[in-house]
């Protein structure tokens, strides 16, 4: 892709050059588009990596402020990263719409309704045991989505939450915590495992596995 930042806004952010030189990585040709969940889903060019690169390149070569259509399709990113396993030139998309995120949020102000409910999900998602009482409290509201979804504001984020919430939880896994796990023959290797957040509450069976599997092959996993 070609740009044409000036060496002036190259100098203004710490982060331009960076970002420059994966924008000249991009040459249009549109893998990404075919493993991107969102364009999957939408088929809106703007909700593909690609789209969401001229967005971003617009908004960082000129030194513009976000727009609410730039932060619409950035924030609908879910930073899975698929376009990145099937690109061809190797451009770190990672690296450019977490630089495109700080510049949004130095920028473009929220408005207080959004600015709220980050805020309160910032607050419960990283903490198991307060996400796991959310997701309690959310069982008995499921049947309630299609009222709750008419509260002005609110309304149709709440509906969107619950139908998300899942109808059961599973039981808290017994490999939950800081703590190790050695194989039961000789150690060969040692390796940390990333617990995460919403999945130890949601779906403990996959890093149960995952341990399971690693001892099996003589590793020992340590939860941070």
């Amino acid at each position: 892709m070609q740009t044409n930042f000036t060496p002036e806004r190259l100098a203004s952010d710490p982060r331009m050059p960076a970002s420059e030189k994966i924008l000249r990585t991009c040459v249009h040709c549109g893998f990404c588009t075919a493993t991107c969940p969102t364009y999957l889903l939408l088929g809106d060019e703007l909700d593909s990596p690609r789209g969401r690169i001229y967005l971003i390149k617009d908004m960082l070569e000129n030194g513009k402020p976000a727009t609410e259509e730039v932060v619409k399709h950035v924030d609908r990113c879910l930073s899975c990263l698929s376009c990145m396993s099937t690109c061809p030139s190797g451009v770190h998309y990672m690296h450019l719409v977490d630089h495109a995120r700080a510049h949004i949020e130095e920028t473009y102000t929220r408005s207080w309704h959004d600015r709220l409910l980050r805020k309160v999900l910032a607050a419960i998602l990283p903490y198991p045991g307060r996400f796991r009482a959310a997701m309690l409290a959310a069982l008995p509201a499921k049947p309630l989505a299609p009222v709750l979804g008419l509260l002005p504001v609110f309304g149709p984020r709440l509906k969107a939450m619950l139908a998300l919430a899942p109808a059961r939880l599973p039981t808290r896994s017994a490999m939950e915590g800081p703590r190790s796990f050695p194989p039961s023959a000789g150690r060969k290797r040692r390796v940390a495992l990333l617990s995460g957040c919403a999945q130890p509450v949601l779906d403990p069976a996959i890093n149960e596995a995952t341990i399971r599997l690693l001892n099996r092959h003589g590793v020992e996993v340590v939860l941070p």
